[in-house]
């Protein structure tokens, strides 16, 4: 399914899990509420919640970058919450800048990372 043109509405969403694997990655993410369903052409995207929820799934890693750096490594969640502030596709090309967040009892701790990642294959699986 295409996402790609529903990239906007990530913003002020979440990264609700990473698993890497390989040289695949798989980003588990949720949209804030969208309000106006009108513009929704595809309803099989949508969840019970009217968010757009489901699974980033990265084939092929050909570039990785964090902050214009390339990464080396298996990438995970260091912190307890990642809200989305911006995300786009485009071609084999994902861009996503994430403020991550931990919250008590760890110390509170805030980064933000703006993630570069260009692949073989981009696919959206959808969550109800």
């Amino acid at each position: 399914m295409n996402i790609a043109k529903y990239t906007d509405y990530f913003h002020d969403g979440y990264v609700n899990s990473i698993s890497h694997a390989g040289n695949n990655i798989y980003f588990s993410l949720e949209s804030s509420v969208i309000e106006n369903l009108d513009e929704i052409t595809d309803k099989n995207l949508l969840s019970s919640t009217n968010t757009l929820k489901g699974t980033l799934n990265i084939y092929n890693i050909k570039s990785f970058k964090i902050g214009n750096k390339k990464y080396e490594g298996a990438f995970q969640m260091q912190y307890d919450d990642g809200d989305i502030l911006d995300f786009e596709i485009k071609d084999n090309k994902i861009f996503l800048l994430v403020e991550w967040k931990n919250f008590p009892p760890k110390n509170r701790k805030t980064d933000v990372s703006k993630i570069e990642i260009e692949a073989e294959k981009i696919q959206w699986a959808p969550e109800k």
